[in-house]
C-alpha cells in the first residue's frame, strides 16, 4: 500500500508538471515533430480511411482554434451526428460504425484539434473546456446547426459531457461510450501500467502492449490496420498526453443542467473499471435520467469489437430520442 501511494504520488506530479507546461506554452503549430512524421501518420490515415465502407467527403472548418479536418457522411438534409474520437484517435476510428449510422444521419467524424488526424492548430492553444466549446459552437456554425446529437468514445465521451454541460442548448442528444473516468475513477492499474508504458522508455512496442491490454486482447484484421494509425499518431505525433484539456470525475450537482436524453454503453471487462458495475451505478446516480448499459464479453474499444451490437443499440436510442425533435 506504502509503495502504491509513492507510485500515484509520482504519477501526480507527472501531470501536474505536464499541466504546468502545458499553461506556459502553445500547441504546437503542427500536431507533429517533424514533416516526415506527419507524412507517415497521414499516409496510414489514408490506408484506414480505406475501412470506411460508405462513401464520405472531407472538409475543413476553419476556427480561431486552426482548420478542423471532418469526414462527413451520409445523406445531405438529414438529421447530425457528431463523433469525438478518443485520445490520440481520430475520424478513422469510426469505420465500424459509420456506415450504420450514415444511413439515417449526416455524420460529422471530427479530428480534434489537440492531437493526431489532419486537423491544422492555429497556434492558439485549446487548454480548457471553454476553448473546446467556443471551437464547438464555431463548427455548428459554420454548417447552420443550431443543435445536433454528438457521440463519442472515452475520452471523447467525457468531452461530450462536458461540451453539453459548456452549451446544453447545442446537444439534442449525446451518447457516450465507455467514458474515461466522467462518473467514477479509474483503476489503479491504468496508473500504474500508464506510468510504465508511456513515461518510462516508452517504445512503441510498450504502446502495443498497453492498448492490447486496453482491449481485453481483442483483435481483428481490421483494426488492426486502424491500430497501425495510432501507434504512428503517438510515435510522430507532438503532443502528449498531458497536453490536453484533463477529463475528470462529475458529481451530480454538477451535471444538473444534463437535460438531453444520454446513452451511456460500456465495456463489461473489468479494463479501465476494476468493477464496471460499480461505474454503471456511479452514472445512474449522476444522470438518473440516462440510458446505462454493459456489453458483455467486452473492453474498451466496444465501437470495434462489438460494432453490430453498438450501432444498433445507438441507432434505436436516435430513432427513439432524437428523430422525433
Amino acid at each position: 500500500m506504502k509503495m502504491h501511494g509513492i507510485m500515484l504520488a509520482i504519477l501526480g506530479v507527472i501531470i501536474l508538471n505536464g499541466c504546468a507546461l502545458h499553461a506556459n506554452k502553445d500547441i504546437p503549430l503542427g500536431l507533429y515533430k517533424s514533416s516526415e512524421g506527419r507524412a507517415i501518420s497521414h499516409k496510414s490515415y489514408d490506408k484506414a480511411m480505406k475501412l470506411w465502407n460508405t462513401e464520405y467527403e472531407e472538409d475543413w472548418v476553419t476556427t480561431e482554434y486552426g482548420r478542423t479536418h471532418i469526414i462527413i457522411s451520409g445523406p445531405k438534409g438529414a438529421k447530425p451526428l457528431f463523433l469525438l474520437p478518443g485520445l490520440f484517435a481520430d475520424a478513422t476510428m469510426w469505420y465500424a460504425n459509420v456506415e450504420a449510422l450514415a444511413k439515417e444521419y449526416r455524420v460529422y467524424a471530427v479530428d480534434l484539434l489537440v492531437y493526431g488526424g489532419k486537423s491544422e492548430p492555429s497556434g492558439r492553444p485549446i487548454t480548457n473546456i471553454t476553448s473546446y466549446a467556443e471551437w464547438f459552437q464555431s463548427v455548428l456554425r459554420h454548417y447552420e446547426y443550431t443543435h445536433t446529437a454528438v457521440a463519442g468514445l472515452s475520452y471523447g465521451s467525457w468531452l461530450s459531457l462536458a461540451l453539453a454541460r459548456e452549451v446544453p442548448n447545442k446537444i439534442a442528444t449525446l451518447i457516450m461510450l465507455d467514458p474515461s473516468e466522467t462518473f467514477a475513477k479509474m483503476r489503479g492499474a491504468m496508473l500504474w501500467k500508464g506510468l510504465w508504458y508511456f513515461t518510462i522508455f516508452p517504445s512503441r512496442e510498450k504502446y502495443v502492449k498497453f492498448f492490447e491490454w486496453m482491449g481485453g486482447g481483442y483483435s481483428d484484421p481490421r483494426q488492426d490496420i486502424w491500430f497501425g494509425h495510432m501507434l504512428d499518431v503517438i510515435e510522430y505525433g507532438s503532443v502528449g498526453m498531458m497536453d490536453v484539456p484533463q477529463h475528470r470525475v462529475y458529481t451530480p450537482d454538477e451535471l444538473e443542467m444534463i437535460k438531453m436524453p444520454v446513452l451511456v454503453l460500456a465495456g463489461a471487462k473489468p479494463i479501465i473499471y476494476k468493477d464496471p458495475t460499480v461505474f454503471t451505478e456511479a452514472a445512474a446516480n449522476a444522470l438518473p435520467h440516462a440510458e446505462i448499459e454493459l456489453i458483455s464479453d467486452t473492453g474498451h474499444g466496444l465501437n470495434m469489437e462489438r460494432p453490430a451490437e453498438v450501432n444498433k443499440r445507438m441507432l434505436d436510442f436516435l430513432e427513439k430520442e432524437y428523430r422525433r425533435l
